[in-house]
């Protein structure tokens, strides 16, 4: 073919693809566009869910169990560090799977609310607003679990792309590449859980809404919209995990200040106003209202939650955040040092950030302003997201508003937390400013040159810091300068109106930081295939539901949960009352029990005794000849990590394991005089 024919073709497909992108009289995105990638990755989630693949670390116990390679392990290897979904979330979704589904787990003597602050899996009407767990009803665990890992995460990339190509509706392929390389945010990566995902998928919906109920020609687009808010509404707020829902809230908020500033400021009656925005009204009271509901019906749960030594209800004062705070914040470009352990002293999880493209770009939001300051005619919800993400910064590291925080509700959360916040308004800060910028509107080279170079010294001095402070801490991180080379060339393309170029960049920086950080695994590690599990399960099925202690690693804990059986182990939500009146009857620990927290167990003379290594971890002790014992438990599951002599226990039986390590069942019976 001759380069004039191959030139014709380009063009013939380049000029099929604009009109395929045209943009609605309304200058909204045609519905052909905005349903696009939502289709593809439902496809693509239809196949992993079908597989049963997902990114769970559940296989952390194959180690422990097997020798040789995990058969189900498909690439990568489970983090250990994310013990909150492998060994807390996923145990007690097997175990309630079962037991049959129920609202009230029975593993703890007394019970536990399965719905707060676990959400596990269960049979009742709530979970039709958690469709991460409908698969629970239907299919196995395998498949389950999968589409409890991707369908938060999937949603986020629909709800981020419907937002940008709102925003930005000639260009879904840049809106596609935005919406990938923020799901590939080392944050998201390292709390990859539903109550991080939904916040943030809500978030973008509500943003998304707002706009076409502004814009929208029609009636019937913007309904349905808020319809999927009033949904998503329920949805985040089941998750009830409020120092990831505040940060979202309050962005929302000051950006759709601005957004409906911007649609008065355009000519638009207030009447007319109001009535645009009453689907929007109207979604969050029915989303609401449901919501209320829901926690009228599980008040006792709440008050029980909210009543823990701890979190218990906690309340955080303003400018808590140092130069450490500061460092762990903007460490975007040190993200593969999370794979070897933590970063600045904290576990990867707590230590994780995001590419913060859009605070490095405020700057260029501040010459917009000066640029037009005389019309007035301000991007409006630019300004606000960019005052939100002020106002978030203000209360890491400026102290003395507390009451004033109070009210915001910042207060609830944490500095790390609210990264959450920082990240969703840069996105959104990012994307309005791709609008707003051209060849014919944009700063020069040298002022997009100064804010690529501060982010360069950002890196620089960080790198520098920790090289003097802890040698060998930044190895881990080999190639840190990589992708702060390419987040500053990032961030001087958007500057520079070069849309295309500084996308790539920013989805090439999300994909070197992230994109492994996760295993690709087959199915889940159920431990109710074991040869252990099985010998559990008979013996509670000829004492006719006995009682169980597992002393020792996580393994004789996950395994009596899944196992369905009663036992004193778990992570527990609320405390159940009726367990704790048994262990401790005088009340004497009850600030130690009292708490959401994983309860343990090690060998101890005497009646039990708690103590709190950890804010999170309640360790009991364990003497087969107490009066707790003899009158409360049946059998204790321990591996060979506990030395347990007792003239009170006697061998059932014994399960050998990897690496020389064993299972052992041991029965409680009456001391021997």
């Amino acid at each position: 073919m001759s380069q004039s024919a191959t030139r014709g073709t380009l063009l013939a497909w380049r000029a099929r693809f604009d009109r395929w992108v045209e943009p609605r009289p309304d200058g909204l995105p045609a519905i052909r566009v905005l349903v696009a990638l939502p289709l593809l990755l439902a496809v693509v989630g239809a196949i992993l869910v079908g597989l049963s693949v997902n990114g769970s670390s559940s296989g952390a116990f194959y180690p422990e169990l097997h020798e040789g390679r995990d058969p189900d392990l498909i690439a990568g290897s489970p983090q250990l560090i994310r013990t909150d979904e492998w060994n807390v979330q996923t145990v007690w979704a097997i175990a309630q799977a079962e037991q049959g589904l129920p609202v009230e787990n029975e593993t703890f003597p007394g019970g536990m609310d399965a719905t707060i602050p676990q959400d596990l899996p269960r049979a009742d009407w709530s979970v039709a607003f958690r469709p991460h767990l409908l698969g629970f009803l239907v299919w196995d665990v395998d498949h389950a679990i999968a589409l409890k890992w991707w369908l938060p995460g999937l949603a986020l990339i629909a709800a981020a792309y419907c937002f940008a190509v709102t925003i930005l509706p000639r260009r879904p392929l840049l809106a596609a590449g935005i919406a990938a390389g923020f799901f590939l945010s080392p944050f998201f990566q390292w709390w990859f859980l539903q109550t991080t995902l939904w916040p943030v998928a809500w978030g973008f919906v509500l943003l998304t809404t707002l706009v076409w109920c502004l814009r929208s020609a029609t009636k019937v687009v913007p309904i349905v919209w808020a319809g999927i808010l009033a949904y998503l509404t329920v949805v985040m707020a089941m998750g009830i995990y409020v120092p990831f829902i505040v940060p979202i809230v309050l962005v929302c908020a000051l950006a759709a200040v601005g957004a409906v500033v911007d649609a008065k400021r355009s000519g638009t009656r207030f009447g007319l106003l109001a009535l645009r925005l009453s689907p929007v009204v109207v979604a969050g009271v029915v989303g609401s209202a449901v919501t209320v509901l829901w926690l009228s019906e599980k008040r006792e749960t709440v008050e029980a939650f909210l009543g823990t030594a701890y979190p218990g209800e906690r309340l955080f004062p303003t400018g808590q955040g140092n130069l450490v705070e500061v460092a762990a914040t903007l460490s975007s470009s040190f993200a593969l040092a999370l794979k070897s352990g933590g970063w600045l002293g904290t576990n990867s999880s707590e230590a994780s950030t995001f590419f913060f493209i859009g605070i490095f770009l405020l700057p260029v939001v501040v010459w917009l302003l000066v640029r037009w300051r005389r019309t007035m005619v301000f991007p409006w919800m630019l300004v606000g997201a960019s005052a939100a993400t002020l106002v978030i910064l203000a209360f890491i590291f400026v102290p003395g508003w507390d009451a004033l925080a109070h009210v915001l509700f910042l207060d609830r959360t944490m500095p790390n937390r609210l990264r959450i916040g920082l990240g969703f308004a840069s996105l959104v800060i990012m994307v309005i400013l791709i609008k707003e910028l051209s060849r014919d509107r944009r700063p020069g080279r040298i002022f997009a040159g100064v804010l690529a170079f501060a982010f360069l010294a950002s890196q620089g001095a960080i790198a520098i810091a920790m090289r003097v402070t802890a040698p060998g801490a930044i190895d881990p991180a080999r190639y840190w300068w990589l992708l702060a080379l390419l987040s500053a060339a990032a961030i001087y393309l958007l500057a520079r109106s070069r849309a295309v170029l500084g996308v790539a960049a920013f989805l090439l920086v999300g994909i070197l930081s992230s994109a492994t950080v996760n295993p690709v695994y087959r199915g889940v590690l159920d431990l109710r295939e074991t040869d252990a599990s099985a010998a559990v399960q008979a013996l509670d099925e000829q004492a006719d539901g006995a009682t169980w202690v597992g002393m020792g690693g996580r393994l004789p804990t996950a395994l009596l949960l899944e196992s369905g059986v009663e036992a004193f182990n778990g992570f527990q939500g609320a405390p159940s009352d009726s367990m704790w009146e048994l262990v401790d009857p005088t009340g004497q620990y009850e600030f130690e029990w009292n708490r959401l927290a994983g309860v343990g167990w090690i060998p101890g003379p005497g009646e039990p005794g708690i103590s709190n290594p950890a804010p999170d971890q309640i360790l009991v002790t364990f003497d087969a000849c107490s009066h707790f014992a003899q009158e409360h438990v049946d059998y204790v599951l321990v591996d060979e990590s506990v030395e347990v002599e007792s003239q009170c226990l006697a061998p059932i039986d014994q399960f050998d394991l990897a690496a020389d390590g064993e299972l052992r069942i041991l029965q409680v019976v009456p001391a021997r005089s």
